[in-house]
């Protein structure tokens, strides 16, 4: 009898606390990391590697440039590929201009990562935006299929063939990004 009311005890102890264990997912430093080389334009003209971007939002909504044991990197790719997880996260500085900055990563405005050479000018596209008529219908379509099929990807914990695919999009920026 005492047995079954320790396990009883153990269990309520764990549905109770349950809650408080769960963390957002994150993709694995290895990979973090490596989705962060991917360069990315800011909407002023500015390209940087999305590490830096990822600084400064951690900075931003956390006050530093880590969350807990996860890194900028892992917060950041946290955010676009488990979004619903961090939406009840309680960040220090996750309201106004840090709750904005969110929706505009999840809803992918921010992610300025293809380009397109027109007219001798290179143009940075996000997967949501609407893409020119100079775009031919290939690299429409892989622009708009990069990321769901990266994200079934990661969410089958296929990390070789998600590092394959980064390094393919990687490819792409250099290739069509004019250098």
């Amino acid at each position: 009898m005492r047995k079954l009311k320790r396990i009883c005890l153990i269990l309520a102890l764990l549905t109770l606390a349950g809650p408080v264990l769960a963390r957002p997912r994150v993709l694995p430093q290895k990979q973090a990391a490596h989705f962060c080389r991917l360069m990315m334009n800011d909407g002023d003209g500015g390209i940087y590697p999305l590490a830096v971007y990822a600084r400064r939002l951690t900075m931003l909504l956390c006050g530093d440039d880590h969350y807990g044991d996860y890194s900028a990197e892992q917060v950041f790719t946290g955010l676009v590929f488990f979004y619903d997880d961090w939406q009840q996260e309680p960040l220090p500085y996750s309201r106004g201009q840090g709750r904005m900055l969110m929706e505009e990563l999840h809803s992918g405005l921010t992610l300025r990562l293809f380009p397109h050479v027109e007219n001798r000018r290179v143009a940075w596209y996000a997967p949501t935006d609407q893409l020119p008529d100079s775009l031919d219908s290939e690299h429409q379509k892989y622009i708009r299929e990069v990321f769901p099929r990266l994200n079934t990807l990661i969410q089958a914990g296929d990390w070789k063939s998600v590092d394959d695919f980064i390094d393919r999009i990687i490819r792409y920026q250099c290739v069509y990004g004019n250098a």
